[in-house]
């Protein structure tokens, strides 16, 4: 077995392992780790493993990420979870004790591998967990996925933006992206937050291509709230929303109105997962969690193993103050300031 930084001659055999492995997201596409590279100066570091053919068995996504912080090493910034893909425990081990090799040498304050469930990782690993992630299974019928959503809810918010005069488009142009940035922009203004900046949406759209739908709703043919959607083998994500946050348009439910329509289509297609992603229970005061949970049929804690190497304590909300301070800040900020502001910004929060 050959335990190796992924290298430009090991990329199409690379490719190949990922597209034939069921279990991973796009998040463990090459096109993935030029688009964070590009966007925010991460520094990809991915570990491979190989057989004694030569074939890959083997992954292990990790970037590395400096920020005010510290610098860190990451699987995979933004991502609610890509953990280790291995054909056997063995491989794993091996590619484990290699990332640990490759923190030291890099002189990281830590490394965090977040995994989809929880995982046997040795005493060396500190495991933390603190984001839930939301499906929904699209195996059933339209009929039978109707029933299991919640009655006053759910499908009273689907109903009420039926009746609200709404209408939507489906793509993934120029115009649909420009309408979405700048309501996904308003958005994170009002939640305080910075926003991941446009040449990183443009990006995802020229890799992924048909693979990317922005969904838009429309009161009176003008732009009330879009979602960002990718799809990637059997699944759909629920990437990113924004909307106009004004009390007479988010009454209308145009959110409900437009999960409702992409799982519709999502079904059609025959994808057996619509995945709306992660959310803590402190995200937007709670309310992201709540939201998704009332979608989702299966709710699962995100388990993250730490390997500490220049720290001797588990990081606890490290940044916690500082994005207090940023969401004061933010709330007040002109969405110009916040469009200049936010790709630096952002980086410090992987």
């Amino acid at each position: 077995m050959v335990i190796e930084q992924l290298t430009k001659e090991e990329e199409n055999k690379y490719n190949c392992f990922i597209e034939s492995s069921i279990k991973t997201s796009f998040e463990y596409t090459l096109h993935w780790k030029n688009i964070l590279e590009k966007n925010f100066g991460f520094k990809g570091m991915h570990i491979i493993s190989k057989d004694t053919d030569g074939n890959i068995n083997g992954t292990l996504p990790l970037f590395l990420a400096k920020s005010i912080f510290g610098t860190r090493m990451v699987s995979t910034p933004y991502a609610v979870y890509t953990g280790i893909l291995a054909e056997n425990e063995a491989v794993k081990k091996e590619l484990l004790a290699f990332a640990c090799n490759l923190s030291s040498k890099e002189e990281v304050d830590f490394m965090e591998i977040r995994e989809e469930k929880e995982s046997d990782y040795n005493n060396g690993f500190q495991m933390k967990k603190k984001v839930f992630n939301f499906s929904l299974n699209l195996t059933p019928n339209l009929e039978e996925i109707w029933k299991k959503l919640p009655k006053s809810s759910v499908r009273w918010g689907i109903k009420k933006a039926q009746s609200s005069n709404l209408s939507w488009s489906c793509g993934h142009s120029e115009l649909d992206l420009n309408q979405f940035y700048k309501m996904f922009l308003q958005t994170r203004k009002i939640r305080g937050v910075p926003a991941y900046p446009y040449s990183y949406f443009k990006d995802i759209i020229e890799h992924f291509k048909e693979k990317v739908c922005i969904y838009t709703a429309y009161l009176s043919n003008k732009p009330v709230a879009s979602i960002f959607l990718i799809k990637h083998k059997k699944e759909v994500r629920y990437a990113f929303a924004g909307a106009i946050h004004k009390k007479e348009i988010m009454q209308l439910q145009p959110y409900h109105f437009l999960l409702w329509e992409a799982i519709k289509d999502a079904c059609k297609e025959g994808f057996t997962k619509f995945n709306f992603g992660g959310a803590t229970l402190d995200t937007n005061d709670g309310g992201l969690y709540e939201f998704k949970k009332k979608w989702a049929d299966e709710i699962v804690e995100i388990p993250s193993y730490f390997y500490l190497n220049r720290i001797k304590v588990l990081p606890m909300n490290e940044n916690k103050f500082m994005f207090k301070l940023a969401t004061i800040v933010w709330k007040r900020l002109p969405l110009s300031w916040i469009n200049f502001l936010s790709p630096f910004v952002i980086k410090q929060f992987v």
